[in-house]
């Protein structure tokens, strides 16, 4: 949670370097060797998410279902729905990695209005492109997949991999490659678990599975969306590294609008995805390229 609109948050970069001590041999003995602390300054930013729907007073009434207590809660979902896609799928830089004015995935979204400035895959960078600013993408070539391979994903990361490394995974991923490996542990054999209620599926290398519909099957074998290509891929994050900084949750509002003889519905919420760690720390790892059948 956070209390304003863009906040600074001052990080060390680099630590002090130690220097064997000296001895006393004189009366003016020298003084120990100084080292120089490398700070610097994290900016963070809030973006802001909307949704909006006009619902018409007849088809209110004439419904055989309670309509506005379904729908508030619909689109509550279509925000959750917009932050998940853009934590995987999103980039703020001037050209999209991907071809998202084309990219209607899983038919989530609709064939029209897509990829204009205010689509919600432009609100931060999300993993997977934060995975290729930092140079931690794997080719995951059809027909050579195996355990050897998510370790040498998980390599890339250096240091980081080596606890609190949560793996992304499509559908497609999960059950054509995953589930296939001897090293992937279910539910069955690790137990009831407090992370299986929030999604976890199995378990691989210590690293939990958790299954994302926004993780498509339709990239190209680069490992972005060019509008052709039906592979998938997998995404491994250093958990502490990551936060979703909330300005404030999501908000439901309605409105009577009686000049034209119907009910407004507004959901908006304030929040981004960023990390504190440098811009070149090994955090984030995606592997792409994989069969998705």
């Amino acid at each position: 949670a956070v209390e304003r609109q863009t906040i600074l948050v001052p990080r060390l970069e680099r630590g002090g370097r130690p220097y064997l001590k000296g001895k006393v041999a004189n009366d003016n003995p020298s003084q120990y060797t100084a080292s120089t602390v490398t700070t610097s300054q994290k900016s963070i930013s809030i973006k802001g998410l909307a949704c909006r729907y006009l619902i018409d007073d007849a088809a209110q009434e004439d419904s055989a279902v309670a309509v506005i207590p379904a729908l508030q809660r619909q689109i509550s979902m279509d925000l959750v729905d917009a932050m998940e896609d853009a934590l995987i799928n999103g980039d703020s830089t001037a050209t999209h990695q991907d071809d998202i004015a084309n990219w209607n995935i899983r038919s989530r979204w609709g064939a029209s209005g897509l990829g204009g400035s205010s689509d919600h895959r432009r609100m931060f960078k999300g993993m997977r492109r934060q995975a290729f600013d930092r140079s931690t993408t794997l080719n995951m070539t059809s027909g050579t997949f195996g355990f050897d391979t998510i370790l040498s994903l998980k390599a890339l990361m250096g240091e980081l991999a080596m606890q609190d490394v949560v793996m992304f995974a499509s559908p497609e991923a999960v059950l054509a490659n995953l589930l296939e490996l001897d090293e992937v542990v279910t539910i069955d054999k690790f137990g009831p678990q407090a992370t299986v209620r929030t999604g976890q599926l199995a378990s691989i290398a210590g690293m939990p599975i958790l299954m994302s519909r926004f993780i498509s099957a339709d990239l190209a074998a680069t490992g972005k969306y060019t509008g052709s290509g039906s592979t998938t891929g997998i995404i491994l994050a250093h958990t502490p590294s990551w936060y979703i900084f909330e300005r404030r949750g999501i908000l439901v509002e309605t409105d009577r609008k009686i000049d034209v003889g119907a009910t407004e519905m507004v959901s908006t919420m304030r929040a981004t995805f960023d990390t504190l760690d440098l811009d070149t720390a090994k955090n984030v790892a995606f592997g792409f390229n994989m069969p998705s059948a």
